[in-house]
This record gives C-alpha cells, sequence and structure tokens, in this order.
C-alpha cells in the first residue's frame, strides 16, 4: 500500500521552507516597523506644528509686549530728563535722546550674542555618534582581510 505525502505537521522542514519562512517573517517584521514608525511620524509632525505656531504666537506677544514696554520706559525716561539737558534738549528733545540710548543697549546685545554664536559654532555636533561611526569603520576594516583569507 503506497503512503501519501506526510501531513505539513509530520513532515520535517527543509532549509528552503525554512528560509520562506524567514523571509516572510521578516517582511511582515519590516512592514509592521514601517507602519509603526509612519504613524509616529505623523503624531510627532502633528506635535511639531502645534509647538511651531504656538512658539510663533509666543514670539508675537513677546515681541509686542517688549514694544510697549520700550515705548513706556522711553516715555518715562523722557520726563525723568526734561530740563536737565540744557541745549541738547532744545535742539533735539528729550525722547531721541532716550531712545538712541535704548538703541546702545540693544546694540551692546547684539555684538555679544554675536560673539557667543561665533564661539558656540566651533563645538562638535554629534559626538558620540561620530565615535561610533569611527568604531564601525575600523570594525569593517579589520574585517576585510579576515574575509581575504
Amino acid at each position: 500500500m503506497p503512503q501519501s505525502d506526510p501531513s505539513p505537521a509530520d513532515r520535517e522542514f527543509t532549509i528552503k521552507d525554512t528560509l520562506d519562512y524567514l523571509t516572510e517573517s521578516g517582511s511582515d517584521y519590516l512592514r509592521a516597523k514601517t507602519e509603526l514608525a509612519s504613524i509616529e511620524a505623523k503624531e510627532a509632525a502633528n506635535e511639531g506644528v502645534k509647538r511651531a505656531i504656538l512658539g510663533a504666537l509666543l514670539v508675537f506677544v513677546g515681541l509686542f509686549t517688549y514694544i510697549l514696554l520700550l515705548a513706556t520706559l522711553i516715555g518715562v525716561c523722557s520726563e525723568l530728563l526734561e530740563g536737565t539737558l540744557g541745549n541738547l534738549e532744545k535742539f533735539v528733545g528729550t525722547w531721541p535722546i532716550v531712545t538712541f540710548g535704548f538703541f546702545l543697549v540693544h546694540l551692546l546685545f547684539v555684538f555679544i550674542f554675536l560673539d557667543k554664536l561665533k564661539t558656540s559654532s566651533k563645538k562638535v555636533l554629534f559626538p558620540h555618534t561620530k565615535a561610533e561611526i569611527e568604531k564601525d569603520k575600523k570594525w569593517l576594516q579589520q574585517i576585510k582581510p579576515n574575509k581575504e583569507n
């Protein structure tokens, strides 16, 4: 009596079956990871847009508040200086002098921040990642001679 093919549960897997299974499960795994990364990227983009909008609003309101503060300080300081500048006050007035003083103070801060920006640009970015890449390069160079032998 001839025997029929063994059922899939009874038969042994060949190397081809194993490779097919690994390929299929690997592609399913990658597909799931890609889908998860896509969902997380969309959520991160939405969160980034919300933060950017709030940041823009904060900058606008902060700048408007700062302008109002400067206008108030110019008015107060020009009132305090009134009558103390003599002939200069007759030619120009007090508020342009106060405004120019605030301009000079802000210009000083601009130069300070520019200097800090120039010195901070010399900082090495991503030192740990670069070190890991260099380690990987060395490791790959060590493997190449071993493969040739």
